[in-house]
């Protein structure tokens, strides 16, 4: 478990969090956050959330990932790192007990398609079928489930699906694999269309009549 913080001027708020995701911007070397789970008391989560809606500017924001020492622990990594907001987020909260809430903080890319760009969580790993899914979903691009690999292999290769970061803080989340899709209709379609000229994507007969 980590510590997030947030500091600025007197305002000091701290919260626990198991798993953050993150897009690292390579250019300007820093973390920004898609996703993160947070739990404490509510009053420190509502006031984490509440960051995310503030008038400051967004340059000024930014949350401190360090550990979060057991009772009594000592010699501990007193390390940190920072992640940054950008863009818009939406949360929610779930009541653990009477003491503790759980709190999501997911970037708007995670909920739904925004512009040419949609967050893909395969919390089992299994990153072929989500991304199926996410086109499906999402897109307008005729595919069919067996096409997804070719499709994958040519995203990544282009760097249109870029992996995430993710941060799992306790082992709970080993499995999670996460990426940004950044292609638009007229890329996918194009990677339909020179699979099936290539003959990497295979047509079935049922297919070939409607066309």
């Amino acid at each position: 478990m980590k510590h997030m913080e947030f500091i600025d001027k007197d305002l000091y708020i701290k919260v626990h969090t198991s798993l953050v995701v993150t897009r690292f911007d390579e250019k300007a070397s820093k973390h920004e956050l898609i996703y993160a789970n947070v739990i404490d008391i509510d009053s420190r989560v509502q006031a984490v959330f509440a960051q995310f809606h503030h008038a400051r500017k967004a340059s000024d924001v930014y949350f401190s990932i360090r550990h979060a020492p057991r009772i009594g622990e000592k010699g501990y990594d007193k390390s940190s790192w920072s992640i940054r907001p950008n863009g818009k987020y939406k949360h929610q909260t779930q009541r653990e007990n009477e003491t503790f809430v759980t709190g999501l903080i997911a970037s708007e890319c995670v909920l739904e398609r925004q512009k040419d760009s949609f967050a893909i969580f395969a919390w089992d790993g299994n990153i072929l079928q989500k991304l199926f899914w996410a086109i499906e979903a999402y897109y307008e691009t005729p595919l069919l489930e067996e096409w997804t690999p070719y499709l994958y292999d040519q995203l990544v290769n282009d760097k249109f699906l870029v992996p995430l970061v993710v941060h799992d803080f306790t082992g709970e989340y080993r499995d999670l694999v996460a990426y940004e899709l950044l292609a638009g209709e007229d890329v996918l379609d194009g990677y339909i269309s020179s699979g099936i000229r290539s003959g990497r994507i295979v047509l079935t007969e049922d297919i070939r009549e409607a066309i």
